[in-house]
Order: C-alpha cells, then sequence, then structure tokens
C-alpha cells in the first residue's frame, strides 16, 4: 500500500538530510519552503494535509531522495526554553558533549559545556565565516557550505570544531559543536523543528 493510499492515516517529517536541504538558503525555493512547512506546525502534519498544498510529485521525490520519512503517529514539537532544551540533546549531537547555537549577527543564544567566553567567541566566528561565504556567493563563488570543519591533526579525521549554518524564517543561525558533528539523528531534528515553530526561547 502506497504512501498516498494511507494519506489520511500516516504522518510525514523532515528526516536529517531534509532539514539540511529546507533551511540551507537564505532565500529557499518552492520546494525548500514545502519542507520546511514540515516543521511549521506544533505536531507532525498528516500526508493528507501537506498534500492538500504541494503537489504527490513532490513527495515521492523527497522520499527518494531521503529528505522525508513516515510516520505511523503523530509526534509534538519541542515545548521547552532553548537553555533548558539544549542539554537534553547535546550528547546527540557532539562527541565531546559541548554545543552552542549562535546568530548570524555573533550572539550566543544557548550554550552547554562551553564557558560563556569561550562561545561568545565562537558565535563570533561562526558569523564572519557565515559572511565570508555570503560574500564569495555575491562575487559569483558558487560556496553552497552547510557547514564548515576544523581540524587540529592533519589527517582529518575527527574535527576539533564545526559550525552548521541554517536559515530559519529569514534569521540566520550557527550550530557550534565540539568534537565529531553527530547531526544524523532526530535529536537535531527536534532541536530545529523547536526553534522553527518558536518553542525554543531563552529563559529569561
Amino acid at each position: 500500500m502506497s504512501i498516498f493510499d494511507q494519506a489520511d492515516k500516516l504522518y510525514i517529517t523532515l528526516t536529517p538530510a531534509g532539514v539540511f536541504e529546507a533551511f540551507s538558503q537564505s532565500e529557499p525555493t518552492a520546494m525548500q519552503l514545502s519542507l520546511q512547512a514540515l516543521l511549521s506546525h506544533k505536531e507532525t502534519m498528516l500526508v493528507s494535509n501537506w498534500l492538500a498544498e504541494y503537489p504527490e510529485m513532490w513527495l515521492e521525490e523527497f522520499l527518494e531522495q531521503g529528505f522525508i520519512e513516515k510516520l505511523s503517529s503523530f509526534l509534538p514539537a519541542p515545548n521547552l526554553p532553548l537553555d533548558q532544551f539544549l542539554p537534553y540533546v547535546v550528547a546527540s549531537l557532539s562527541g565531546k558533549r559541548r554545543a552552542a547555537i549562535a546568530s548570524d549577527d555573533g550572539f550566543c543564544l544557548a550554550r552547554i559545556g562551553y564557558t560563556q567566553d569561550e562561545a561568545d567567541m565562537l558565535s563570533v566566528a561562526a558569523a564572519d565565516f557565515s559572511g565570508f561565504m555570503q560574500r564569495q556567493q555575491s562575487r559569483g563563488w558558487a560556496v553552497e557550505s552547510r557547514a564548515i570543519s576544523f581540524f587540529r591533526q592533519v589527517d582529518l579525521l575527527i574535527p576539533d570544531t564545526s559550525f552548521v549554518f541554517l536559515w530559519i524564517d529569514d534569521a540566520g543561525y550557527a550550530l557550534i559543536i565540539d568534537g565529531e558533528p553527530l547531526t544524523n539523528n532526530r535529536a537535531f531534528v527536534e532541536l530545529i523543528w523547536g526553534i522553527k515553530t518558536s518553542a525554543l526561547k531563552f529563559a529569561n
């Protein structure tokens, strides 16, 4: 039985690869916006609801590319302040359990494991590299990198620090990860989902 035959029973959400595809550009395409729609609600979308707005052909393509996964039951979006949610997912994101989230203008929005000075320094550095890539794109160099990693060892096996760049609702973010970046998991999707739905905010 195909996904279209169960459109009123199956839910869909993004995979980690789907998150990178959906949120990688400051000016997303129509197809990227259709992917973003899956993380724009307080719970996962029914296939039928998504198909009411977007063509079946896109869904087939996304499934084939591994951008979307099917779920038999709905999942709620995260509903915690960002500083409280990050500790729950840091072990799933960072090999050293240290991570931070920075705005595109260089401010640290949340951190775990890093000192405030470390997080502030890395946030400014991430903003500098984000600006660099945008400037090169405007000059014609087709820079489409979604992440930058820095290595201490020349064997380039395990990065020391990585910056993952994402654009959510016209705002740029950098996910700063210490050690091996572990973004191929559900925790990464839930973190971006929470930011997208504005559920993850600063703890006042």
